[in-house]
């Protein structure tokens, strides 16, 4: 089965995605920090890749997609960030035209909190596409 990096410095969420997609039939990998997320990147070049945006900074999920992104085998990987951004402080972020998905290095924003079933609906949505192109 597919392989899903989730970075996140949310442990309760890391470990109930972890958790949930595990038992989908999902190899699962968690990171706290970008660093964290960018050396289990390297080491097994995942699927798909979750990732917050507001980490230790509150940018730190686009300087951790922008770094994905420049990892040779990992550019085209699928991104989904997940962020609770939008009902916190009232930004949007859409990644679904050019501009957005450019700076972003994402191919999708999710607001959180994200219910379990819709994250697994998009991941399958991101394999199979992925799955098609390759």
């Amino acid at each position: 089965m597919a392989r899903i990096l989730i970075v996140d410095d949310d442990t309760d969420l890391l470990e109930g995605q972890r958790l949930f997609l595990e038992k989908q039939g999902y190899t699962v990998q968690t990171a706290l920090s970008i660093e964290e997320g960018l050396a289990r990147a390297r080491e097994s070049a995942p699927d798909m890749i979750i990732a917050d945006l507001m980490m230790e900074h509150y940018d730190s999920g686009f300087v951790f997609c922008k770094k994905v992104r420049e990892l040779p085998g990992l550019e085209k990987v699928p991104i989904v960030m997940q962020t609770a951004a939008p009902r916190k402080m009232g930004f949007t972020f859409d990644a679904s035209v050019s501009p957005g998905r450019e700076w972003m290095k994402v191919d999708e924003v999710l607001t959180k909190p994200v219910p379990l079933e819709h994250l697994l609906g998009k991941i399958e949505q991101y394999l199979s596409s992925k799955s098609r192109h390759e």
